[in-house]
């Protein structure tokens, strides 16, 4: 690679040519400086993403308080808005910073470069709550999420408007889709693909005014064979729940955990340990 050229040295180049001095010896350029050396270009092989997947993901469903009605089964899904406020402060206080889905994905895939102490968090299938409790204490945070629409509830009470899924876009968030009604993935034959898969994120394209490409298996479960069809919808990374990655598609098999009503301090130890 060349240097940079000095002003006297330029001077003489051009006072040699433009006065036919033809016999005048060329300047020899300056050594490039250690800024002058490229870097070398990211290994983009399954090995290589599969070394990058290792951002922290948290993945919430709903923020609201519990009832009477939700069962145990229920519970690690439900977070208290009050509890996923300290949550989140824990992570501002420590030094977190959130990323979109598509830098995580552009970094897993291509080696883009990532804040320092990146965390993203996600939010599942489009409960009400994640617009009404928990964006106004992303916003006051400056944080940035990821929501996975299922969309087949949408406009329905108790969950998110269209209106509301444009507005998360424009503020910033990823949009990513989680199929029409929430069937498991293993259990698609023959139509399952356009209506689980296709149609919902063209729709949801429609909705926002661009390309959707992101995707969370319903359930966490996944298959091999859904690759394909999941590209063909124009999607370019999976998002799974806390099983092993498959380090031979480690991009459509990207981990998070599950947050329950942990305390900051439990989610900070959480980060550590699964990550």
């Amino acid at each position: 690679m060349r240097g940079r050229w000095t002003r006297a040295a330029m001077a003489a180049l051009l006072l040699a040519v433009g006065c036919g001095g033809s016999g005048a010896p060329e300047p020899t350029p300056p050594k490039p400086t250690a800024s002058a050396t490229p870097t070398a270009t990211p290994r983009t092989d399954a090995a290589a993403v599969a070394a990058r997947a290792n951002i922290p993901v948290l993945c919430y469903h709903q923020i609201r308080t519990p009832t009477a009605a939700d069962g145990a089964q229920a519970r690690p899904y439900i977070v208290r808005p009050s509890v996923f406020a300290a949550q989140m402060r824990a992570l501002d206080d420590a030094g977190y910073t959130t990323v979109t889905g598509d830098a995580l994905v552009a970094h897993v895939l291509r080696g883009e470069p990532l804040p320092r102490k990146p965390v993203l968090l996600t939010f599942d299938d489009a409960s009400a709550g994640q617009y009404t409790e928990a964006f106004p204490v992303l916003r006051r945070h400056r944080f940035k999420a990821t929501f996975f629409i299922m969309t087949v509830v949408l406009g329905k009470p108790g969950w998110l408007t269209r209106g509301q899924v444009r507005k998360l876009d424009r503020a910033g968030m990823t949009i990513g889709t989680h199929t029409w009604d929430h069937k498991a993935v293993p259990e698609y034959a023959g139509a399952d693909w356009e209506t689980q898969v296709e149609q919902p994120t063209r729709a949801l394209e429609k909705l926002v005014g661009h390309p959707v490409r992101l995707f969370a298996y319903p359930f966490g479960l996944r298959t091999r064979e859904a690759i394909p069809h999941l590209l063909k919808a124009g999607l370019r990374a999976g998002f799974q729940l806390a099983d092993p990655i498959d380090r031979r598609h480690p991009a459509w098999t990207i981990r998070r955990i599950i947050v329950p009503e942990l305390s900051g301090k439990q989610l900070l130890r959480e980060l550590r340990t699964s990550f």
